[in-house]
């Protein structure tokens, strides 16, 4: 059993779940959008409202984004260590499911800004993201930090996280973000 499946058990979850797309391997600019062109055709077939669609979609760009953005470049001992995708749905929600290396330095901050965004009501977290998004602040990845904030807003629902040791240098990250069919 690889390292990623000791973090999912993915048949667990294809028995369990209706599991749109499930991908396991190094995730780039490139795959991102073979992956987001894949997703559109799956969403389109799984008839739901386009209005849904388009929520579920927007969450998941944000989400390989991140993947792309904060992914730490290994070697090749921890080559093993592959990216992951699986979106699906449970019962009427629909999921998303990313994870990737971390570098342990990078942990704080990240834990920091889960911690942070999912302490806000809905009703904060859009005066803090409109006051965000007028400031226009850029990362030196070239983003704005909304990427969570947008996740967090978009879905209705906290964010959650687990962060599992490799070694001294890295970690994996994953994400799991609930989609609601119906917004409060």
């Amino acid at each position: 059993m690889s390292r990623v499946d000791q973090y999912f058990d993915i048949d667990r979850m294809m028995s369990e779940n209706e599991l749109l797309l499930a991908y396991r391997d190094h995730i780039s600019e490139e795959t991102v959008q073979q992956l987001l062109s894949l997703t559109e055709l799956k969403l389109a077939q799984s008839g739901e409202e386009k209005k849904l669609r388009k929520r579920v979609f927007n969450i998941l760009v944000e989400c390989l984004q991140n993947v792309v953005n904060h992914s730490a470049s290994g070697n090749e001992a921890r080559a093993e260590v592959a990216s992951i995708l699986l979106l699906g749905r449970h019962e009427e929600d629909f999921f998303i499911v990313t994870g990737n290396r971390i570098a342990n330095e990078k942990i704080p901050d990240f834990e920091s800004k889960i911690k942070e965004i999912n302490s806000w009501d809905h009703s904060e977290m859009r005066e803090i993201y409109s006051d965000k998004l007028g400031k226009s602040e850029y990362s030196e990845k070239g983003g704005a930090g909304l990427g969570l904030m947008d996740i967090y807003k978009r879905s209705g629902n906290q964010i959650k996280h687990q962060i599992d040791p490799i070694d001294n240098e890295v970690s994996f990250l994953s994400m799991q973000v609930t989609v609601a069919t119906e917004t409060a």
